[in-house]
C-alpha cells in the first residue's frame, strides 16, 4: 500500500509544469495576463454582457479598459440572479456548474458564477503552489495533512433555475485526481464537514488530529482557528484522551453521520502513543514543547498573515516555534490573486489564472486608469480588480494589496485590508481599512497587541462604538488610558468628531472581556454562523459592521472605559 510519501511526491511532480510555466511566464507578466485576457474574451464575444461591450473588437489590453468599466458586486447581481432563474449566455458562454455565497449573508446575497474554466484557472494556482510547497519543504511530503474543512450550514441548496449554491465541502477547489490523492492524505475525514454544531466540529477535528501522529502540513485559513483548536485542547484533553483509548467517539457523532463514521473510524490508539499524549498533556498548559511531542512531524503551518491576522499569526507562530510558517496568497471566492512562493518577501500574482487590473488606492473616483501587473510601482497600494473565466469582467474585489519588492517586470505583492467595510451610523463613514490603521498605531503606542480586538457600531439613543478587546495581559484598570487614544484616532475623521460634538454619537468605549472566560474568536465566528457565514469564511477584521453583538459578548465584559471616564 502506497505511503504518504509517495501520494504527496506524485501530488507534487503532477504541478512541477505549472510551477515551470508560471516562473517563465514571470519574466514576460504582459504577454502572459494578454495571453489570459484573449482567451476569456474570444470565449465570451457572443454572450449577452461580451455583445454589449463588444469583446470581438478588442486588440489590446488598453482597449479592453476603454471599452469595459469597473464593477462592484451591486452592478453584476442583476446578471447573476438572470443566470440563478436558469437563463444562459448572461455572462458566459460556459454553463454556470454552481453559484457559490460569499460576503456572509444568510440568504447567500452575494453569489458568484462558478463555470468549468474558472474551476481550472483556480486549480492552475494551486498546483503551482503544492508542486513549489512539497518540494521547498521536503519534510512535509514524508506525512499527512489537516486542511481547513468548513462543516456545513444547513441543507443542500438549489436556485430557482436549479444551480447548485456553495460546494458540498472545500476539497472542490481541487480538480477530481487532486482530491482524490488528497483525501488519502488528509487528517479529517469527509463526514466531518457535515457536522453543523461547531463545538462538536472542533472537538471531533481534535480527536482526529491527535490520531495523526504522522501530521506534517497543517493547512488553515485564519491562524486564530488554529489557535483555538489549541486551546480547545487544553481544556479537552482528558475527555479527548479517554475517547481515543477506546477507538471510536460515536456516542458524540449525531445519528445521521453515525454510518460514515464507523466507516473511518479508528482502532483504540497503542499505550506507547496514548502515554506520550497523557505525559503531553496531563501537565501545565500545553505550550511548544508539548506540541512537538504531540505532532512531532510536523514541519510547516499554512493561513493569513496580513491584514488583521497578522497579530494571531504572530503568536501562533510563537506557540509553534518548532514549525515553519507559510503566509497564505490572497484567495478569495471570486479568484485567485496571489500563490505564495517559498523564500519571497510577499506572494506572487496568479498571472496564469486571471486577468489582474490594480486601481492606485483613493482613486477610485476620479477615473485614473487602473495599471497593469507589470506596472506596479514597489511600496504603492491598490485594490485589485479581477477578469475571470466565470463571468466577473473588471471586478472590484474591495482586496487592498501592497507591492513589497519586484522580481524583474513581476511584483510581489501583500494583503492589507478590505477597501470596503464601511460603518455608518450618522454620516460618519467609518473604514475598516481606517480602522485597522488607527489600531495598529494603538498598538504600537502601548506595546501590545491584544489577542482578539473588534471595534463594532451599538445601536442606542445616541449609538456609538464600541472596542471588545480580550488578552490576560490588559488590566481592567489599565482601560482609560487607551479609551481616550482610541477616541483621538476615530477623532482623526472629520465627519465623526463632528457627529460626537453634536451627540449624534457617544464617545467610543473599550470593553474587556474575561480572559478565562469562552475565547473571543469562538464567540464571534458563532455569530458569523448565526449570520449564515460558513466557518471556513470567517477572517479576522478589525472593524464589523453588525450592530448585534452585544448579547453574544455582554455576559463576559469583565471592565468597560470611556475617554469621558476619569481613571481611578
Amino acid at each position: 500500500m502506497l505511503g504518504p510519501w509517495c501520494w504527496n511526491t506524485a501530488w507534487m511532480l503532477s504541478g512541477k509544469p505549472e510551477l515551470a510555466a508560471l516562473r517563465r511566464d514571470l519574466k514576460r507578466p504582459a504577454e502572459a495576463q494578454w495571453r489570459v485576457l484573449r482567451a476569456v474574451l474570444s470565449a465570451n464575444r457572443d454572450t449577452e454582457y461580451g455583445r454589449a461591450h463588444h469583446f470581438a473588437r478588442v486588440r489590446s489590453p488598453a482597449e479592453f479598459q476603454q471599452r469595459v468599466p469597473t464593477v462592484a458586486y451591486d452592478d453584476c447581481r442583476p446578471y447573476i440572479a438572470r443566470i440563478a432563474a436558469g437563463e444562459a449566455g448572461v455572462l458566459t458562454a460556459e454553463p454556470v456548474r454552481s453559484l457559490h455565497p460569499t460576503g456572509g449573508t444568510s440568504g447567500g446575497d452575494k453569489l458568484i458564477p462558478y463555470t468549468a474554466s474558472l474551476h481550472r484557472q483556480f486549480q492552475r494556482a494551486l498546483r503551482a503552489w503544492i508542486a513549489d510547497l512539497f518540494g521547498s519543504f521536503s519534510r512535509v511530503r514524508w506525512g499527512r495533512a489537516y486542511w481547513s474543512l468548513s462543516p456545513a450550514l444547513g441543507p443542500a441548496r438549489r436556485t430557482a433555475g436549479g444551480i447548485p449554491i456553495g460546494f458540498d465541502d472545500d476539497s472542490e477547489y481541487l480538480g477530481t485526481a487532486a482530491r482524490w490523492a488528497a483525501r488519502r492524505l488528509l487528517v479529517a475525514p469527509d463526514w466531518l464537514t457535515k457536522v453543523e454544531d461547531l463545538e462538536l466540529f472542533r472537538y471531533l477535528t481534535l480527536h482526529q488530529l491527535l490520531q495523526a501522529e504522522d501530521l506534517a502540513l497543517v493547512s488553515v485559513w485564519s491562524p486564530t482557528f488554529l489557535a483555538g483548536l489549541l486551546r480547545d485542547l487544553a481544556a479537552w484533553h482528558e475527555t479527548l484522551v479517554d475517547d481515543l483509548a477506546v477507538g471510536p467517539v460515536s456516542r458524540r457523532i449525531p445519528g445521521s453521520l453515525a454510518a460514515a463514521a464507523r466507516g473511518t473510524a479508528a482502532a483504540p490508539l497503542r499505550p506507547p502513543r496514548l502515554d506520550r499524549l497523557r505525559a503531553a498533556l496531563g501537565g501545565p498548559s500545553p505550550d511548544g514543547r508539548h506540541f512537538r511531542e504531540i505532532w512531532p512531524n510536523l514541519a510547516v503551518v499554512s493561513c493569513w498573515a496580513d491584514g488583521a491576522a497578522a497579530g494571531p499569526f504572530a503568536e501562533l507562530r510563537a506557540a509553534l516555534p518548532h514549525v515553519a510558517f507559510q503566509p497564505k496568497g490572497l484567495l478569495a471566492t471570486e479568484g485567485f490573486t496571489s500563490i505564495p512562493l517559498a523564500g519571497d518577501a510577499g506572494a506572487t500574482p496568479a498571472i496564469r489564472s486571471h486577468f489582474f487590473e490594480f486601481a492606485e488606492f483613493g482613486t477610485a473616483a476620479t477615473g485614473t486608469r487602473p495599471k497593469l501587473v507589470h506596472e506596479l510601482d514597489v511600496g504603492g497600494s491598490y485594490e485589485v480588480l479581477l477578469t475571470t473565466a466565470g463571468g466577473l469582467y473588471r471586478y472590484r474585489t474591495s482586496d487592498r494589496v501592497v507591492v513589497v519588492e519586484r522580481r524583474g517586470e513581476c511584483p510581489l505583492i501583500r494583503f492589507e485590508g478590505r477597501t470596503d467595510g464601511t460603518s455608518d451610523l450618522v454620516g460618519e463613514k467609518i473604514s475598516s481599512a481606517e480602522v485597522e490603521m488607527l489600531l495598529e498605531t494603538l498598538w504600537g503606542e502601548l506595546g501590545l497587541r491584544p489577542a482578539f480586538a473588534l471595534l463594532v457600531p451599538v445601536a442606542g439613543s445616541p449609538p456609538g462604538y464600541r472596542l471588545y478587546l480580550q488578552d490576560p495581559r490588559i488590566a481592567p484598570e489599565a482601560l482609560n488610558g487607551p479609551a481616550g487614544r482610541l477616541e483621538r484616532y476615530l477623532g482623526a475623521n472629520s465627519s465623526y468628531r463632528y457627529a460626537v460634538g453634536l451627540r449624534q454619537l457617544r464617545p467610543a468605549e473599550i470593553a474587556l472581556l474575561d480572559p478565562k472566560g469562552p475565547s473571543a474568536w469562538d464567540l464571534y465566528c458563532r455569530g458569523r454562523a448565526d449570520h449564515g457565514q460558513r466557518l471556513g469564511d470567517v477572517k479576522p477584521v478589525a472593524l464589523d459592521r453588525s450592530t448585534d453583538w452585544e448579547a453574544m459578548f455582554e455576559p463576559w465584559i469583565v471592565a468597560r472605559a470611556t475617554a469621558a471616564d476619569k481613571p481611578a
